[in-house]
């Protein structure tokens, strides 16, 4: 039972870190791999535990009856409960399986002419091995020396593999494979979620977003309204059967037109992404007059007429504007399967 208490304990302290560090990618995928670990060590426990109260009511029946029954209770109890925590916080299990799961696969790739499943084959067999080895020391009395072997050899595997193919810094909207990347320029149409924030909404609308032009941008005074942006999709007709995600955004943060407009207008600071109005994630913006920058989100799957918006939490204060948020350019990106 105490296994089980330490692995839902372990579940609750990674699952805080997480939320509090959710704009940080590689720390969210490192979250993602170890809130999987201890999943997989209390489905362990548990079934240990089980196992346990079963060998102890065969050995002696009538002695064990009371406590094997509180046993029993004990374990549904805390088998319901996790069900409920995973049904509660299955958007965010879910985000954190995705990342784990493509972090591990980023870092089990032995080439492009390799089969992604010898990789993982590799894996479970040095995992096994370990298993192994320190069965044959509890039970055989195996030197506990020879149970290093697998362990390094595992570590050694690993740490190879993270060198070589640096997973942290892997793009999740990077083509990959059978997969192709796009701005969705014609795809989406924009519209400010509170339009009446502004004087010179026609002179500076959600459009010029998605229009290719550093002298076009949107502006919106964030003391006024609730700054968001909404992207609509259109008909994804198109793209039947190539599983459309929506992972991220390119934005070119302030007015570009000129270095002074950039300098007289707030930019974009900390930004709330939904999709269909439930939130994905937080993302911080950098304050810098130079190319664009893309801010990578968990993939979303999206389908024709599903929206995703931006919302401005904060910003950095124009010189002249100190509330009046312009973005000259705001595109999702998305991915999909080729043909």
């Amino acid at each position: 039972m105490k296994h089980i208490i330490r692995a839902i304990f372990l579940l609750i302290i990674l699952y805080i870190i997480g939320n509090y560090y959710r704009q940080n990618a590689a720390i969210v995928n490192i979250i993602g791999v170890l809130l999987i670990i201890a999943f997989i060590y209390l489905l362990f426990a548990i079934i240990f535990a089980i196992g346990r109260a079963i060998r102890a009511r065969k050995e002696a029946a009538e002695t064990t009856t009371t406590t094997t029954s509180n046993a029993g209770c004990s374990l549904f109890i805390f088998s319901m409960l996790l069900l409920a925590l995973a049904y509660v916080f299955k958007n965010m299990l879910g985000a954190y399986s995705h990342a784990a799961f493509l972090f591990t696969d980023n870092l089990l790739q032995l080439g492009t002419a390799v089969s992604p499943v010898v990789g993982w084959s590799v894996l479970g067999l040095l995992v096994g091995s370990i298993y192994g080895s320190f069965v044959a020391w509890k039970k055989y009395k195996l030197s506990a020396t020879i149970s290093l072997i697998p362990i390094g050899v595992l570590i050694l595997f690993i740490a190879m593999l993270y060198l070589v193919n640096k997973p942290l810094k892997a793009a999740v909207f990077e083509a990959v494979r059978n997969t192709q990347t796009a701005y969705a320029y014609n795809l989406v149409t924009a519209e400010a979620y509170d339009a009446t924030n502004s004087n010179n909404t026609a002179m500076y609308k959600p459009a010029f977003l998605l229009d290719s032009s550093n002298k076009t941008a949107w502006i919106t005074d964030v003391a006024k309204s609730n700054a968001e942006v909404r992207f609509s999709f259109k008909s994804l007709a198109d793209y039947a059967n190539k599983d459309v995600q929506c992972i991220g955004f390119i934005i070119k943060n302030g007015y570009r037109k000129s270095p002074q407009l950039w300098s007289n207008f707030a930019r974009a600071k900390g930004l709330a992404i939904k999709h269909n109005g439930s939130f994905i994630t937080a993302a911080v913006i950098n304050d810098k007059n130079s190319d664009s920058e893309e801010i990578k989100i968990t993939p979303v799957p999206i389908s024709s007429f599903d929206n995703v918006s931006v919302n401005i939490q904060s910003v950095y204060e124009g010189e002249k504007y100190a509330t009046r948020v312009a973005i000259t350019e705001l595109v999702p990106i998305i991915q999909y399967k080729k043909e």
